[in-house]
């Protein structure tokens, strides 16, 4: 006869505490920093780029520290400038698994600073 077994979750995912509005800057700005020796799961990020207007450049910089204790190398790198397409207002970031460190980086180049809002999910181990 087969028997199940339960098995207590491990990992929470939930809305980081560093989702919010941004005002860009000229200047590479951290929006999303996660370094952590535990695993866990960058669950994906959204960032809404409504407020863009003609000619307003913006980049979106993604980078991941890949060993323990080394430095951040580039993972994606994308620049959108002016108004978004009606069917495309947001860039959405897929998730993914990292041991030791995500950072999301994002950049005005051109145009009036806008305020730009973002949503982070994340997921811990429990217990940590």
């Amino acid at each position: 006869m087969a028997q199940m077994f339960g098995m207590p979750p491990m990992l929470s995912l939930k809305r980081s505490s560093q989702s919010g509005t941004f005002t860009m800057t000229a200047a590479w700005q951290t929006v999303y920093e996660e370094s952590c020796a535990q695993p866990y799961l960058f669950g994906g990020a959204e960032i809404d780029l409504t407020n863009m207007q003609a000619l307003d450049s913006i980049s979106v910089r993604i980078e991941r520290t890949v060993v323990p204790g080394g430095g951040w190398v580039v993972h994606d790198l994308e620049t959108y400038v002016g108004v978004q397409p009606a069917a495309h207002m947001a860039v959405g970031i897929s998730g993914m698994i990292d041991v030791y460190g995500v950072r999301i980086s994002m950049q005005q180049t051109v145009g009036g600073l806008r305020n730009i809002d973002c949503e982070f999910t994340d997921a811990k181990r429990l217990g940590l």
